[in-house]
C-alpha cells in the first residue's frame, strides 16, 4: 500500500506542473547568467582550455588518448572532451564555452529539481503531494541563484563541475526512481546509476563519495533497517564502492605525481587535522552567511593551531555533528542533509591537504543540502496556521520571504558575473575583498606581467610570496620580472629559490637559462639547455631555446641544427621556422632558403594568423627587392 500510495503522489506530479517547473528553472538558471556570456578567458583557464593541445582534435585516436590514465597529470576525461567539443565549433571563442557551461548548469538544476521531489518524498512521509512540489521547485530555485554557484559555472576551467553535478544527481534521481520500481527493473535501474556515477567521476574525481551518500540516505530512511537494504542490494552497492576506491586511488595518486598534495598545515597531521575543523565552519559560512564572493579567500587560523579559538571551533562542530545524529529518530532531513554536507565536501576539507584551501567551487554539490532544508523551512512556514492570524498570513509570508531570498541571490549572482569578466576584475577584485590571498595576489601579478607593468606585476608577487614563501610558481614568476626590471641579483634568487623549492620542474630551468642569456653568460645557459635535453630528448622547446641561444652567440650552423630538430618535434608550430628563415635571410643571406622556412612556417601552421599574415608580407618584400 506505501508503494502504491507513494507512486500516486509522483502522479499527482503530473506532466504540465513539471514542464512548468522546468520551464521556469531553464529560465532562472540560464537568464542569471546571461551577462556571463561576454566574459573572456582569465589567466585561470590558460592551462586547460587556451594552451591545452588535447582539446584541438575530435577524433577517436585523440579521445582514446584522453581517456588514457598518464601519470602526473589529473583525471577529468569527460571534461577535456567536452572542451575538445567546444574546440571543434568554436574553436577559442570564449562565447560557446560559457554556453555550454550554462546548459549543464541547467540541466544539474533539473535534476536537483527531481531529486529534491523523490527525497521529500521518502523522508517527509506524513505531509502532501503538493508539499513535495513546493520543496522541490523551491530549493532547485534557490539551488540555480545561490551566488556561490558563480565560480562553477562562469569560470572556463571549472566546467568539472557543472559536469559533475549533473551526472552526480542524475545517478541519485535514478538510484531513488529506482527503488520504487526495484521488483520489475533490478538491474536496468543500478546499471544506469553506476554509468551516471562513472560519468560524474570521470568529469570530476570527488564523486567518489557518492556510495557514502546512499548509505546516509538509507541510514535515514530506514534507521535500524539499513543493513538489510545494503545485504540485498549488495552486488550493486560492492560495484559502486569498489568503483569508488579505485578512482579514489587514482585521483589521491594523480595528486602525489603532479604535486597537488602539500605540506601539512602547522607543520603535523594534528595541526593540519585542526584545520580542517575551519575548513569546515567556512563552508557552512560560505552558503549562509557570505555576501562577498571571490576567486581566493584568505582562512585565518589561528597559530599555533591548538588554541582556545581552535577548541571552539571543535566545539562547534562536534556539537552541529551531534544535533544530527540526535534528530534520527524525529527528523530524518536534518540527519540526511548535514551528513550529505559534510560527506560531498569530504574531498576538500583538507584533511589531505591540497593547494587551495576555500572555495566557492568546493560546496558546489554540498549546497544542495542547504537548498533542501530551505525549501522544508518555507513549505513549512507556508502550511503554519496561528488562530490569531489570516488564513492566508503565513503563505504570504513565506511567500514574500523566499521571493526576498531568491531576489538577492539573483542579484549577488549577477554582480558576481561581472567580476568574473576577465582577469584583471577577477583577481583586483579578490585582492581588494581579501588582500591577504596568496592567490589573488600571485595572479593579479601574473596579470600585470602580461600588461608588461613589471613593477606592478613585483608588487604582487613579492606580496604573494611574503604570504605563502613556498609558492614556486611566484618566486618564477618574480625571477622572470626582476629580469625584466634589471635585477640581476634578486631575479637569480628567486630563480633557483624556485627551482630548489620544484626541482623537477623544466619551465622554471629554462627560465633560468633565459636569465643567463641575458646576462650574456652563454656557457651557463648551454648547459642548463643541454642538461634537460639530455633529461628529455623529445622536448622541442629545449631545441628552440638552444637554437635562439647559439643564433645570439653568433655560432649560426649550431643553431640551425637545433632549431631543424625542434622543427621535426614539433612540425605544427611556427616558431623555428620563422627563426630558421630569419638566420637566412640576416645572417646567412640566403634568400632563397630563408623564404623557403618562412613558407614552410605558413604550411606548418595555418592557423596561427597573426604570424602567417607577418610572414607573407616579409616574403612579399623580399620578392619585390628582387
Amino acid at each position: 500500500m506505501i508503494g502504491v500510495c507513494r507512486m500516486d503522489q509522483e502522479n499527482n506530479l503530473n506532466r504540465s506542473s513539471r514542464i512548468y517547473a522546468i520551464c521556469l528553472l531553464i529560465l532562472v538558471a540560464g537568464g542569471l547568467y546571461l551577462n556571463s556570456l561576454g566574459n573572456l578567458f582569465t589567466n585561470w583557464d590558460d592551462s586547460m582550455i587556451y594552451a591545452n593541445p588535447q582539446i584541438k582534435r575530435l577524433d577517436w585516436g585523440n579521445i582514446l588518448e584522453v581517456f588514457t590514465l598518464r601519470e602526473g597529470a589529473t583525471y577529468q576525461p569527460i571534461r577535456v572532451v567536452s572542451y575538445a567539443i567546444d574546440y571543434h565549433f568554436w574553436k577559442l571563442n570564449p562565447l560557446g564555452y560559457h554556453i555550454t557551461n550554462i546548459f549543464f548548469y541547467i540541466l544539474t538544476c533539473i535534476m536537483v529539481y527531481f531529486t529534491l521531489f523523490h527525497l521529500s518524498m521518502y523522508l517527509r512521509e506524513r505531509v502532501s503531494s503538493d508539499s513535495h512540489e513546493r520543496v522541490a521547485i523551491g530549493g532547485a530555485l534557490l539551488f540555480a541563484a545561490h551566488p556561490v554557484h558563480v565560480e562553477a559555472v562562469t569560470w572556463l576551467a571549472a566546467r568539472k563541475e557543472v559536469l559533475q553535478g549533473f551526472f552526480f544527481f542524475l545517478a541519485f534521481y535514478l538510484y531513488l526512481k529506482g527503488k520504487e520500481r526495484e521488483e520489475g527493473q533490478k538491474i536496468i535501474f543500478p546499471g544506469l546509476v553506476l554509468l551516471a556515477i562513472c560519468l560524474a567521476i570521470l568529469s570530476k574525481p570527488s564523486a567518489v563519495v557518492f556510495p557514502a551518500v546512499l548509505l546516509i540516505y538509507e541510514i535515514a530512511r530506514r534507521q535500524n533497517r539499513w543493513i538489510e537494504v545494503v545485504k540485498k542490494h549488495r552486488l550493486f552497492f560492492t560495484l559502486s564502492v569498489v568503483t569508488s576506491l579505485f578512482f579514489a586511488f587514482v585521483l589521491i595518486k594523480a595528486m602525489f605525481d603532479a604535486g597537488g598534495i602539500k605540506t601539512y598545515h602547522g607543520g603535523t597531521f594534528f595541526s593540519n587535522l585542526l584545520v580542517s575543523f575551519y575548513v569546515f565552519l567556512y563552508n557552512i559560512k560560505l552558503l549562509i552567511f557570505t555576501i562577498n564572493y571571490s576567486a581566493a579567500y584568505a582562512i585565518r587560523v589561528s597559530y599555533p593551531v591548538l588554541c582556545l579559538q581552535t577548541l571552539s571551533i571543535i566545539s562547534i562542530t562536534l556539537l552541529l555533528f551531534g544535533l544530527s545524529l540526535w534528530s534520527l529518530k524525529k527528523t530524518k532531513v536534518i540527519f540526511f542533509s548535514f551528513l550529505f554536507f559534510f560527506i560531498t565536501l569530504l574531498p576538500y576539507l583538507n584533511i589531505i591537504p591540497i593547494s587551495t584551501v576555500l572555495a566557492d567551487r568546493y560546496a558546489f554539490i554540498a549546497s544542495f543540502s542547504y537548498c533542501f532544508l530551505l525549501g522544508i523551512g518555507f513549505d513549512k512556514l507556508y502550511t503554519h496556521t496561528r488562530k490569531r492570524f489570516s488564513e492566508g498570513f503565513f503563505k504570504l509570508l513565506s511567500v514574500t520571504l523566499f521571493l526576498f531570498l531568491l531576489g538577492s541571490y539573483s542579484f549577488m549572482t549577477i554582480q558576481q558575473n561581472r567580476i568574473w569578466e576577465n582577469s584583471y576584475t577577477l583577481w583586483s577584485d579578490a585582492v581588494e575583498k581579501y588582500p591577504e590571498s596568496n592567490t589573488a595576489n600571485a595572479l593579479l601579478g601574473v596579470v600585470y606581467m602580461d600588461l608588461r607593468m613589471d613593477e606592478e606585476a613585483a608588487e604582487y608577487l613579492e606580496k604573494a610570496v611574503q604570504i605563502l614563501p613556498i609558492d614556486y610558481e611566484s618566486r618564477n614568476n618574480l625571477g622572470i620580472v626582476y629580469g625584466r626590471l634589471d635585477r640581476p641579483e634578486k631575479a637569480l634568487k628567486e630563480l633557483l629559490t624556485a627551482i630548489s623549492l620544484k626541482p623537477d620542474s623544466n619551465s622554471i630551468k629554462i627560465n633560468l637559462s633565459v636569465f643567463y642569456q641575458r646576462q650574456k653568460e652563454f656557457k651557463k645557459a648551454e648547459e642548463i639547455l643541454k642538461y634537460l635535453i639530455s633529461k628529455d630528448s623529445k622536448d622541442a622547446r629545449l631545441y628552440f631555446r638552444l637554437g635562439l641561444l647559439y643564433k645570439e652567440m653568433g655560432n649560426y650552423e649550431a643553431a640551425i641544427s637545433e632549431l631543424m630538430r625542434a622543427s621535426e618535434l614539433a612540425p605544427h608550430i611556427i616558431n623555428p621556422f620563422e627563426e630558421l628563415g630569419n638566420i637566412y635571410i640576416s645572417k646567412i643571406k640566403d634568400v632563397e632558403k630563408g623564404k623557403y622556412y618562412y613558407n614552410k612556417g605558413i604550411e606548418a601552421a595555418a592557423k596561427a594568423k597573426l604570424k602567417v599574415e607577418d610572414l607573407r608580407w616579409m616574403i612579399q618584400d623580399l620578392e619585390g627587392h628582387e
